[in-house]
């Protein structure tokens, strides 16, 4: 999340824009949090290049002066709260930095609620959650589908994967709404309260409330069940792993080797698993691995249904026998 805010080139492309589209963040909000670490944005010493903040403001129907640092105050108590008077901001007493009016966007705007930090998070928690649904519905439904598409009626199949459904959406909604809340609780509500003697240069710096963010939203993994976690980790290592090695050493001759080596290692690892113990493999992907090596009669879903109607059949042998007993 940290490589998101401020080396999105780390990161795959469509992973970023995928977390861009979730987190509905305005371009020119990562473009001032970027020109905050790079030094060319200070509350303290002012700068030049506001025109990105003043636009901001601008399209949100918003002075052009709240997006101005030399007008906005770098630290809190009595100062910051006459430099907000004079701009005519409200709901910042006692602190300084950028205005929630314009961190929160258009999210709450409508509700007349664009400087509450609670309401910014909780419609930002329920958009997530209604587009999460739609990411994990065909997830879940997708390989009940493609294997035994009569059964998606029978509630003991149906309601499970429903219930997995807005579990997962709920983790994701949890995610962004908790980082926007932290953001909010470093630089607004608690923090900088705290400590009004920090600029707002170290608060929404690098390593302030985006940081605390980025710490604090990766607990929302605990929702999901422990075999999600553990698909979720498979997920985010790789990326994790790519986003802190050097660019230098990616584009060597030695990356693209072991990167071949490990993809050939880890796919003939899922055949070999495919074909002599297909029950180690679950999901679509051992689904696939399955059918591709053995044909639909080795499909995993059918030695299950199989191992199923064997164990019916043992316990009617059972009760045959004590019967005759």
């Amino acid at each position: 999340m940290w490589c998101f805010f401020y080396e999105p080139q780390r990161l795959p492309r469509s992973y970023a824009k995928w977390i861009n589209r979730l987190a509905r963040i305005d371009w020119r909000l990562l473009e001032l949090l970027r020109a905050v670490r790079q030094g060319n944005w200070s509350y303290i010493h002012g700068s030049d290049q506001h025109k990105v903040a003043s636009s901001l403001a601008s399209d949100l129907g918003y002075p052009t002066s709240w997006g101005n640092p030399k007008l906005l105050p770098a630290r809190g108590r009595q100062t910051a709260n006459r430099a907000w008077m004079a701009l005519g901001v409200s709901g910042r007493d006692g602190v300084g930095g950028l205005p929630c009016q314009l961190v929160h966007g258009r999210t709450a705007a409508w509700f007349g609620l664009d400087d509450s930090c609670v309401a910014n998070a909780i419609f930002r928690a329920v958009y997530a959650l209604i587009e999460a649904f739609t990411i994990y519905l065909p997830v879940y439904f997708t390989p009940l589908l493609l294997t035994r598409p009569r059964s998606i009626l029978r509630p003991d199949c149906f309601l499970p994967r429903i219930a997995s459904t807005i579990r997962s959406a709920a983790f994701l909604s949890a995610f962004i709404s908790s980082y926007w809340f932290t953001v909010c609780m470093t630089r607004t509500l608690a923090l900088a309260r705290l400590l009004p003697n920090i600029s707002h240069d170290t608060w929404d710096g690098p390593y302030g409330c985006t940081l605390f963010g980025a710490l604090v939203c990766g607990t929302s993994i605990f929702i999901e069940s422990a075999k999600r976690r553990g698909d979720m980790a498979l997920y985010v290592l790789p990326k994790g792993l790519r986003a802190s090695i050097p660019n230098s050493w990616i584009k060597s001759p030695a990356a693209k080797f072991v990167e071949r080596a490990t993809f050939t290692l880890s796919m003939a690892t899922l055949l070999t698993t495919a074909v002599y113990s297909p029950d180690a493999l679950r999901g679509l992907a051992g689904w696939i691995a399955a059918f591709i090596m053995k044909g639909p009669k080795i499909t995993t879903w059918r030695k299950r249904k199989q191992s199923t109607i064997d164990g019916v059949e043992r316990d009617v042998e059972q009760s045959q026998n004590i019967r005759r007993k």
